[in-house]
């Protein structure tokens, strides 16, 4: 029987201890990431235009006069952003979200909750932070090697497409030399509310090579963020986030592969 390379290899640099159940993890050996450089107006100015104007309740002006203003408030911007990256403090006003549920597909049943997935509105200014810093956090990730190499989703240059096509190929090749193949696949339900925030940095320190500086902004980006849910117009109070990340962040999907990359 053959399994697809990708899950065959994966499960053979796997140490599974009995006792335990735990997996164990590369330690990281290259340069780690301390602190997170200072960007310029031009950077900021760029980053902006490469993102979506749609405005969230909680932005103080509708994003559209943002951009449309964008010469006089980048440089108030780039001062934000690079007091936030200096610090290691991710503002505290940037770590609330307006949840609006949505339905996952329009064939489903809008009466069961299941149905629907919950996905973060949050400041626009909050976002370019993140978007910005996700630079950075790529490009650290790209010069240690760090990306796992089967990652297929959130990764420059590697999608759903990319791992249809080995997954295809793998099959095919199989097929032709006359083997059996098995797939198996996985789905994590609420994969992204479930992500226990110390274990997430311990692994950000330990295996990514996330440090100082850069550990303490993914800490105070982690740490006391709030919700509201909205429906037809009717808000919730607001609700302390113990553990996950926004799903509809910039940072959010990262972190996450980053956290299950061991299995």
């Amino acid at each position: 029987i053959v399994v697809t390379s990708y899950v065959r290899d994966s499960i053979d640099r796997q140490v599974v201890h009995p006792s335990s159940h735990s997996v164990s993890e590369r330690r990281f050996s290259g340069t780690p990431l301390c602190g997170f450089e200072t960007v310029t107006q031009e950077a900021v100015l760029k980053c902006m235009k490469k993102m979506s104007p749609k405005t969230c309740v909680l932005d103080p002006i509708p994003t559209s006069l943002l951009f449309e203003c964008s010469d006089q408030v980048v440089p108030l911007l780039t001062t934000i952003v690079n007091q936030s990256l200096a610090t290691g403090i991710f503002p505290s006003c940037m770590k609330s979200a307006v949840v609006k549920p949505l339905l996952k597909k329009p064939s489903l049943d809008p009466n069961v909750l299941k149905h629907f997935r919950p996905v973060s509105n949050l400041p626009f200014v909050s976002k370019l932070i993140e978007k910005l810093v996700l630079d950075q956090l790529f490009r650290h990730l790209d010069h240690n090697n760090l990306w796992h190499t089967f990652q297929s989703a959130y990764r420059p240059k590697h999608s759903t497409e990319t791992a249809l096509l080995r997954v295809l190929n793998d099959l095919l090749t199989a097929s032709d030399s006359g083997s059996i193949s098995i797939l198996t696949l996985l789905d994590l339900s609420a994969a992204f509310d479930t992500i226990d925030h110390s274990i997430l940095l311990t692994r950000l320190d330990s295996t990514f090579g996330i440090r100082d500086l850069a550990l303490s902004f993914f800490r105070s980006y982690l740490q006391d963020r709030t919700q509201v849910v909205t429906v037809n117009g009717i808000k919730s109070s607001p609700s302390l986030l113990t553990c996950g990340v926004p799903q509809g962040s910039v940072l959010g999907p990262i972190l996450f592969i980053l956290y299950t990359q061991p299995l």
